[in-house]
């Protein structure tokens, strides 16, 4: 066996990934550590670098990015172009790969808008003349909560507090007393899915606390442990309770501070608009009278003259 060809299959081995790959010494595809976590509204940037081979141009370069879970392909370059025709459906339009980038052994992919969906893991595939290898890539998903909303609902013996807030994934729920308590509480979420029951859109958050106490200092808290988002809300809240007369099976309907000042302008516009009527009358009343003393005044003058 000539020395040459021998060196060359030292170089050079078979393993098993999900297909047959040779890797030649030399030629490496490197990843991130750690996975990559996409937040919503925002694109994601998978990174995948090769070694490059800069005796060559991109002729013999080939680049697929593609789905661990089911091997479809994401994005795909080959021939020195962006080859989109055996894409995914649920990718088309939503990636891209430089090819500036491709001549410095840099693979990195372009993800936009990203989704629920696109949760799980990449594999990234590099050849060249160099040899071939791979890297996978895990992809997680979130979107920040939004600032919770409370309302708040009271009858003759109990108060509730109803937080409501939309994010992604599921969060961590907490309601605490003055003390730090741990309180009970009622949290429900829901998610829009698809026929496979995979979410693709935001989690709607519900939790409530309900207390039998005329005076509250509660705190309720959510966390979204994948964006390292707290959020802390104090609440509190003093109101008649079992002091509070009314009848069975009733609520204390609670006016908003805003709904107040809209009729106390209302009030007073009224008010202004009765004054100014009053006033315009009187002026036509006194405009009057002194026409008719005018009037009167010049009338006894004519008889006058006439008797002269």
């Amino acid at each position: 066996m000539p020395l040459n060809r021998a060196a060359t299959e030292m170089d050079c081995f078979i393993f098993l990934l999900p297909f047959l790959t040779t890797v030649c010494a030399g030629f490496t595809v490197s990843k991130p550590v750690g996975r990559v976590v996409a937040v919503r509204g925002q694109p994601v940037f998978l990174d995948c670098e090769f070694t490059p081979d800069p005796t060559s141009d991109l002729s013999s370069l080939v680049v697929t990015w593609q789905r661990v879970e089911d091997s479809r392909v994401i994005h795909s370059f080959y021939y020195q172009r962006n080859q989109l025709d055996l894409q995914s459906p649920d990718y088309r339009n939503r990636t891209s790969m430089l090819v500036s980038e491709l001549r410095k052994g840099n693979a990195t992919l372009r993800i936009e808008p990203v989704g629920p969906r696109d949760v799980g893991g990449y594999l990234c595939t590099a050849s060249n003349a160099k040899g071939t290898d791979a890297a996978q890539v895990w992809l997680e998903y979130g979107a920040f909560y939004t600032e919770p909303r409370l309302s708040v609902k009271t009858n003759c013996s109990t108060v509730t507090l109803l937080y409501e807030a939309e994010g992604f994934p599921k969060p961590e729920v907490g309601w605490f007393g003055e003390d730090g308590a741990v309180l009970s509480h009622h949290t429900e979420l829901s998610v829009d899915a698809d026929g496979a029951g995979r979410p693709v859109g935001l989690y709607y958050l519900k939790s409530s606390h309900v207390s039998q106490s005329s005076s509250l200092n509660v705190t309720f808290t959510l966390k979204n442990q994948l964006l390292d988002q707290n959020l802390f809300k104090p609440v509190s809240i003093t109101y008649g309770g079992q002091n509070h007369v009314c009848e069975a099976n009733t609520t204390i309907p609670i006016v908003c501070p805003a709904v107040l000042i809209v009729l106390c302008l209302l009030c007073a516009l009224l008010f202004l608009c009765v004054i100014v009527l009053l006033i315009k009358n009187r002026r036509t009343a006194r405009r009057r009278s002194h026409m008719l003393t005018n009037g009167t005044a010049s009338h006894n003058n004519g008889h006058e003259l006439l008797r002269h």
